[in-house]
């Protein structure tokens, strides 16, 4: 007995691994027709993954070590070697939830396989002038060495104000068309999308096509950050 108690003591104190399966995976009938009906969803499912391997069922689970406390916030992850978006294989997800899930990691994807240098540039010099509530809790809660530029388009973009619709449609992210679409859904209540002039003008350009062309993540202050860096999956 003793013995056991000091395994389940180990155990609790070390963490334990939640799964992450292609979100596809058992809910394949509701992503596909999320892909397809949610007007944001679709507006950039239709454009950066029109055959939406994104989401395909196929592809190779993984864990991830997490204290038992956490495991219940996890919800999604976004593989960019695998180009895949996966889901908690522990979580029991509503639609709103699922749909949520979907485009903060679609996010990942436009960020990494989408955008040019340059309007990945030209986002942050419009953040930090208009900087979200999430900003804080990316740099409070993910490990040293994440991708913070990426965390912070992804949930301006699953929590997107009418500024940030403009913004994306200034970078050329998102088309006017889709942009007045999405405001119409979300914000029924506003007559139209904020006008005046832009905050960040930029051209549109080739999107990279392999992985040199990759964001890196933010650069560390010391060799010692730098030491301290680990492979990351891109967790929600």
């Amino acid at each position: 007995m003793k013995k056991l108690l000091c395994a389940l003591i180990a155990l609790v104190l070390s963490g334990c691994a939640t799964t992450y399966v292609p979100i596809s995976w058992g809910q394949g009938d509701t992503v596909k027709k999320l892909s397809k009906e949610d007007v944001f969803l679709a507006a950039l499912f239709n454009r950066y993954d029109p055959d939406r391997s994104t989401v395909r069922v196929s592809g190779p689970s993984f864990d991830e070590v997490m204290m038992p406390s956490e495991v219940k916030f996890h919800l999604g992850a976004y593989r960019p070697d695998m180009k895949l978006i996966y889901r908690n294989l522990f979580q029991q997800y509503s639609e709103g939830q699922l749909r949520s899930v979907m485009l903060h990691e679609l996010a990942h994807h436009v960020w990494y396989t989408g955008m040019t240098a340059q309007q990945r540039e030209d986002w942050r010099q419009y953040l930090a002038k208009n900087p979200t509530p999430m900003q804080s809790m990316v740099r409070a809660t993910y490990k040293q060495g994440s991708d913070y530029d990426s965390e912070d388009f992804a949930f301006a973009v699953e929590f997107a104000r009418p500024n940030d619709l403009e913004q994306l449609t200034i970078l050329k992210v998102i088309t006017p068309e889709e942009r007045d679409r999405i405001m119409k859904e979300k914000f029924p209540k506003s007559p139209e999308p904020p006008k005046g002039p832009p905050l960040v003008h930029t051209a549109e350009g080739p999107r990279p096509a392999d992985d040199k062309d990759l964001p890196q993540a933010t650069p560390l202050k010391s060799a010692k950050d730098q030491k301290d860096r680990t492979h990351q999956h891109e967790i929600y």
